[in-house]
């Protein structure tokens, strides 16, 4: 005789771990831990109505089972979205935690604009209204990623800056909001970051307008 135990333990799993499907609501639903509720945290860009209907065939299902290859399908959709965490609140809670993308820039290139991030990374533009007032980059953006770098290591105040020029020649002009240009050369550039700041600020040099760096050891003031 087959032990009692034995018989009810696979019936037991069988009914707990399987997923029920009713054709009249046209939806998954588990009697295992189903997903009921969904949050979403840490959204600055992303359309969160959009991301939580796209979410939506989640509900019902187990969150002890939870489809993360399907949800990463869905966030992979959405370009500010950079990496995505998955916390399981028992009994029917999924929260899900956004770390987004942050342009730090805008370009334009074949009359299509971008945001663009510290890492050189673009992202399809869509207005937004903490994005607007970041710099404008003319220019190869390939270099940028670099140039941005040196600039934060110097603490250069990126939110003076409204745009930034790149010239084949290998260097870059800062404009900054107050219409002031710094001139930089193609190296060595950075010595120059690191006191530029000091000098801005001076009042013995509000009155020029433009910073030429681009001779050596030189500055010449217009």
């Amino acid at each position: 005789m087959i032990p009692k135990k034995n018989f009810f333990l696979p019936i037991f799993f069988f009914i707990v771990f399987t997923t029920y499907n009713f054709n009249e609501k046209k939806q998954n639903f588990s009697i295992f831990f189903p997903i009921k509720e969904i949050i979403i945290k840490n959204s600055l860009t992303v359309n969160l109505v959009k991301l939580k209907s796209d979410l939506e065939f989640l509900k019902n299902t187990s969150l002890f089972f939870l489809k993360k290859a399907k949800i990463a399908e869905v966030s992979d959709k959405y370009n500010f979205i950079s990496s995505i965490q998955l916390q399981k609140k028992y009994p029917n809670t999924l929260k899900i935690l956004i770390s987004e993308k942050v342009p730090v820039a805008t370009e334009i290139e074949d009359k299509k604009k971008y945001y663009l991030t510290k890492e050189g990374k673009r992202i399809d533009y869509v207005e937004l209204k903490i994005f607007e007032n970041l710099p404008e980059i003319f220019g190869n953006h390939k270099n940028f990623n670099v140039f941005f770098k040196d600039l934060e290591i110097n603490d250069f105040k990126i939110k003076n800056v409204k745009a930034f020029y790149f010239f084949k020649t290998g260097r870059w002009d800062i404009v900054l909001k107050d219409e002031r240009t710094i001139k930089l050369p193609e190296t060595n550039y950075v010595n120059i970051l690191m006191t530029i700041n000091s000098i801005l600020n001076n009042s013995s040099f509000l009155k020029y307008k433009i910073f030429d760096y681009r001779i050596k050891n030189q500055l010449i003031l217009q």
